[in-house]
């Protein structure tokens, strides 16, 4: 029994110390297998390059990308300015390629089309209030760029617009198709403001910048708190082809809306094929330099026209601006290239932001126009 008692413990002892041994081999291997993979993650990698970081960050960049009022309505104005100020932190000049505005109540303008690295500027945002409706209301611009990688980036503008106080209706007036001097229009001025009802405003004159058409006060009523004022445009016969562009300018007795403009399209875009038009740029702008209208800088605006025609001469409106024809040559065999700069002799009427340059000329003895719409940017 002794015998068979010893070899019994001597198997115990020696499965205690296999168990002992495994337990071990287990612990060396938990230790060691994080080091392993590690190393053959290592060997496997050894030719791959080292990681590099690369930046390629927009080089404009704007002092604030949201602009909000707050959660008051603002004071009633026709014609808000907010500004977003910026720099080029690039080392490459950054272009300007387009200003894509949220509404047509927008004209977004910016100081310089070519930032040169650490340059600076201001895109200012005008916004038409006029018939913008109460509340708030959010206003963006997509300003798109070369530094030179392409890029593009949303400005916007948030403000809470007062109680209607103007309407206009309709915004523009159009008259498509063939108008003749049987044909006329009405608009519509309806003044809201409480202040207003008892004194409403008065119109003191209308001016028409087109021969095209001619516009008259009609009427004046007040129901239900609106003052309303009606105007009627009335057009001309034998209006030459092709799509034409004016302007209703009425003056008022009002220091908020001294004066009211409605623009005017009539006619046909479509020309005969044989009538090609083209211009360049299709709207032009002039900065009016307040302090010194003779330094008013403006567009110069190409048109090409059939070589057939006969340029005779260039008409503006407002008077105070200025169109010099500075070039008329051959284009092409059938077209003729005139290029008309835009400049001011004086200070147009505070109030007036939108114009108009038309190039006339005569086909045999038929009269042709070409008419282009300007913006005056007061500074």
């Amino acid at each position: 029994m002794s015998d068979v008692a010893n070899q019994e413990v001597s198997t115990d002892q020696a499965t205690g110390s296999q168990r002992n041994g495994n337990s071990i081999a287990r612990v060396i291997v938990m230790i060691l297998a994080p080091c392993l993979v590690s190393a053959a993650f290592a060997m496997r990698d050894s030719a791959a390059p080292a990681l590099t970081l690369e930046q390629n960050r927009p080089a404009l960049v704007f002092e604030t990308y949201m602009l909000h009022e707050g959660p008051d309505p603002i004071a009633p104005q026709p014609l808000l300015t907010p500004w977003f100020d910026f720099r080029n932190n690039g080392a490459e000049t950054v272009t300007i390629k387009e200003l894509s505005p949220s509404c047509g109540c927008l004209s977004p303008e910016i100081t310089a089309k070519e930032i040169p690295p650490g340059g600076t500027g201001r895109l200012t945002l005008p916004i038409k209030t006029r018939n913008e409706a109460a509340g708030l209301r959010e206003y963006m611009v997509t300003v798109k760029y070369e530094d030179p990688t392409p890029r593009e980036v949303a400005l916007t503008y948030k403000v809470v617009l007062p109680e209607k106080q103007l309407e206009i209706e309709p915004r523009v007036l159009m008259m498509m198709g063939r108008i003749s001097s049987a044909d006329h229009s009405i608009i519509s001025i309806a003044d809201y403001r409480p202040e207003r009802l008892q004194s409403p405003m008065k119109i003191q004159k209308i001016v028409s910048s087109s021969s095209l058409f001619s516009a008259r006060v009609i009427g004046n009523t007040s129901n239900d708190g609106v003052s309303r004022t009606a105007i009627e445009v009335t057009f001309t016969d034998d209006i030459p082809g092709g799509q034409h562009r004016g302007i209703v300018t009425a003056t008022t007795d009002d220091e908020t809306y001294p004066v009211i403009q409605i623009p005017v399209i009539l006619g046909d875009r479509k020309r005969a094929e044989d009538d090609p038009v083209t211009v360049n740029p299709t709207s032009g702008r002039v900065l009016v330099a307040t302090s010194n209208p003779s330094k008013s800088t403006g567009t110069t605006i190409a048109f090409t026209v059939p070589s057939r025609w006969k340029v005779t001469h260039v008409e503006t409106f407002p008077t105070q601006l200025t169109g010099k024809i500075e070039k008329s040559s051959e284009f092409t065999a059938d077209q003729t290239l005139v290029e008309v700069s835009l400049s001011l002799t004086e200070l147009p009427e505070a109030g007036i932001e939108q114009a108009n340059l038309t190039l006339h000329a005569t086909d045999g003895d038929q009269p042709e126009m070409v008419t282009v719409p300007i913006t005056l940017i007061w500074r």
